[in-house]
């Protein structure tokens, strides 16, 4: 296993999948990003059992997302709840900070210059603003009982950067409510209460995110590929450039 905490701040990758172009690409990130954060990823075996022995390089976090409960929110499987495994992360490893990523999420930057610019930052939640349907009431809100907050926001969860503070009331309510899906839960909560809020194209980057299909955001990012800018959902990882 990789060391652990020799930073304050901890990038987060969730995945389920481990082949060949997909080993490569998390060494590439690794190298990429522990520079500034230190770098685990968060990995489903349900679906591929994984022995972290086999990869001594690299820092594993596992959690089976068929055992644990409400991961697919609602019951519906095109809604998993990766908030949930990092939030028992946080429980067991303390940063200041955490950036949770999908691994289907690629960026046409430099990571360690990304990194930089959101490592210094001492707010509580940095989020994507773009969205692309151009509404924040999304289908997933018809799961929402007794939400609280006077005014509801979206934002696309691909990738957030979270104090450890803002991840524990988030847990806290959780435990009170599990109704609201996390794309409504953090910028709705972060906004509400006052917490300390920024937003990654406050610092120049784009964003060419949505639910999918892969087809369409896989050409956007093979012909359009612009300057620093995050697409979703990228499933073939072979056609990432890095």
């Amino acid at each position: 296993m990789a060391d652990s905490h020799v930073h304050k701040n901890c990038v987060v990758l969730v995945t389920h999948r481990m082949d060949a172009p997909m080993l490569r690409y998390l060494r590439f990130l690794q190298k990429e990003m522990t520079e500034v954060m230190d770098f685990c990823i968060l990995y489903d075996c349900h679906f591929q059992k994984l022995d972290p022995a086999d990869y001594r390089d690299l820092r594993f976090h596992l959690f089976d997302s068929g055992t644990i409960e409400r991961f697919f929110h609602g019951g519906n499987r095109r809604l998993p709840h990766p908030l949930l495994p990092l939030l028992d992360f946080a429980q067991k490893e303390a940063y200041e900070h955490y950036l949770l990523m999908e691994v289907d999420l690629v960026f046409t930057g430099e990571w360690r210059s990304f990194l930089r610019k959101i490592n210094g930052l001492a707010c509580d939640y940095v989020h994507i603003a773009t969205d692309l349907l151009g509404d924040p009431r999304h289908w997933p809100c018809k799961y929402m009982k007794d939400f609280p907050f006077p005014r509801l926001y979206f934002a696309w969860c691909h990738i957030f950067y979270a104090s450890r503070h803002f991840l524990e009331d988030i847990n806290a309510f959780i435990q009170e409510n599990n109704t609201i899906y996390y794309e409504f839960l953090l910028p709705s909560m972060a906004y509400n209460r006052g917490y300390y809020v920024r937003q990654f194209e406050n610092f120049g980057y784009q964003f060419q995110v949505s639910w999918g299909p892969p087809e369409i955001f896989e050409r956007k990012y093979t012909e359009e590929h612009a300057a620093n800018t995050f697409y979703h959902p990228i499933k073939n990882s072979s056609i990432i450039n890095f």
